[in-house]
């Protein structure tokens, strides 16, 4: 019998099921037996929440920028002298296993992974007639879904790693680490069953958008088949399920900037974005608020001030692309909407920039005294990226040229940029990385889509990249990974082994 203990914890939640405007936001139970616990329709979906509460975590969602932007030509860290400090190395790309970020990805990653292990383990026991307000295959497809999605930010930033089929027991804390294609396999399976059980985002209530759909798991599964350089089904993927979509059920919005507003939350172009609370709390809960936006804004009366995008990044928009301004928050800017007391207040601006697409105007917060109470959503797949899957996708297969450029021209006219109209092989695809760099500038792609295209090492050599971070050295055969925190390689008693550094 396994029992859901502090070991490998499930927070389980108290649920309001009717006219629930956050699906994320439970309050905690406790712990019992998976006998005991899974009884109840209400069981079966706090167990849920339970997993799909860590896309909500602090200790997640400040990862994503921490490895994926300050480690590249777009973004450094910034905030106090102590922050800046201590975040050094890993700007430099001298990764270190006592980074606590990669702690934290470490950790969130597998205890999401565990949460929707217990949750699949105890539903798929319980009898399907107990399910009124939600199938159970609904309920374990957004398990499977959180798991595949978990995954899937862990192998891309370790590579090979322990596989769990079943909820971990005390003796797994010494499993081996598997080849990241059986983990890519696993992936892959668990999001094909989400696939075929999650409903789709149109036949969402309204106190239900945040939770994953079909629609979201096509899409991820699609990313999931370009990392591993699987083109055709990643196009197939598309062009099946998520193109005959548009424009009746999703279509890119007409201004750039508009995506990321709170007044477009689930937005047309929306495909998979996490819930933040848009209003004040006493509960005590510490994921109600986007942690991540607090961590990212101007220092001191809106954040900490951390990731500020670089000079680098700016000039390297297009004059003529609207995303410039959408991503890259000025001073000036900050000056015109922040009260003259906070902005004579503004320290540690190291850039002259911010991240536009988490910035919060002051008459839309709910106070900065408490750092978790930033309201605005996290925005994980949209549209755009679809189209530029699909780009590259159908670039790499050769052969139709012209619908690559298509797919990418439908990004770059929303960007108020002419068509492509000429590139053609090498020449299109980095055309297209390109229109990945600034679609997704400041939201913790640039590091992966390097590795995974091959570009890092051209772009780190650099002289443009050198002149603003000097000291940061891509080593061919050691950055493409982050290392395993030092912890988990000493709690299995050196059955994982580390990646070269």
């Amino acid at each position: 019998m396994k029992t859901l203990n502090n070991i490998f914890p499930l927070a389980l939640g108290a649920l309001m099921l009717v006219g629930c405007s956050d699906f994320l936001d439970k309050s905690a139970l406790g712990q019992l037996t998976t006998d005991e616990f899974f009884v109840t329709e209400n069981d079966a979906v706090a167990a849920v929440v339970g997993a799909t509460s860590m896309y909500k975590d602090y200790r997640y969602t400040r990862t994503i920028w921490s490895v994926g932007d300050i480690t590249t030509d777009d973004a450094t860290t910034s905030g106090s002298d102590n922050d800046v400090a201590a975040a050094r190395r890993m700007e430099n790309l001298e990764f270190h296993a006592d980074y606590g970020r990669l702690a934290d990805r470490w950790n969130t990653c597998f205890r999401a992974i565990n949460r929707s292990l217990q949750a699949i383990e105890g539903i798929q026991k319980m009898d399907p007639s107990v399910f009124s307000l939600y199938k159970k295959e609904y309920l374990l497809g957004e398990a499977y879904f959180t798991k595949a999605y978990f995954y899937f930010e862990a192998v891309r930033t370790w590579g090979d790693l322990p596989i769990y089929r079943e909820t971990p027991d005390l003796e797994d804390k010494s499993k081996k680490r598997s080849p990241k294609a059986e983990v890519y396999a696993l992936i892959e399976e668990d999001l094909t069953f989400a696939t075929q059980n999650l409903p789709r985002k149109k036949e969402l209530d309204t106190k239900d958008l945040g939770r994953a759909t079909s629609d979201a798991a096509w899409a991820l599964l699609a990313k999931v088949y370009l990392y591993q350089g699987k083109y055709a089904e990643a196009k197939k993927a598309i062009e099946d399920n998520l193109l005959p979509l548009v424009p009746a059920e999703y279509d890119l919005m007409e201004n750039f900037e508009d995506i990321f507003s709170m007044a477009n939350e689930h937005c047309k172009e929306s495909i998979f974005e996490i819930n933040f609370r848009h209003k004040s709390d006493d509960s005590g809960l510490t994921t109600t608020g986007n942690y991540s936006a607090y961590a990212q804004g101007p220092r001191p009366f809106m954040g900490y001030g951390g990731n500020q995008p670089l000079q680098l990044l700016a000039d390297a928009f297009d004059p003529a692309d609207k995303r410039k301004e959408g991503t890259l928050l000025t001073t000036e800017e900050l000056e015109a909407w922040e009260t003259p007391e906070d902005f004579a207040s503004l320290e540690f601006n190291r850039t002259g920039y911010y991240n536009q697409k988490v910035y919060i105007k002051p008459e839309e917060r709910i106070g900065t005294e408490d750092i978790f109470t930033m309201p605005n959503n996290l925005r994980i797949i949209r549209l755009s990226e679809v189209y530029l899957i699909y780009a590259e996708a159908v670039c790499k297969l050769g052969g139709n040229d012209a619908l690559a450029r298509e797919y990418m021209n439908k990004v770059r006219r929303r960007a108020g940029l002419p068509d492509n109209t000429t590139a053609t092989g090498e020449e299109l695809f980095d055309a297209i990385i390109d229109e990945n760099r600034f679609e997704f500038a400041m939201e913790g792609h640039r590091y992966f889509d390097l590795v995974r295209t091959g570009k890092a090492v051209e772009v780190f050599n650099s002289p443009e990249f050198k002149a603003v971070k000097p000291n940061a050295v891509f080593r061919e055969g050691y950055s493409e990974l982050f290392p395993i925190p030092q912890s988990e390689i000493d709690n299995s008693q050196g059955n994982i082994v580390q990646n070269p550094m």
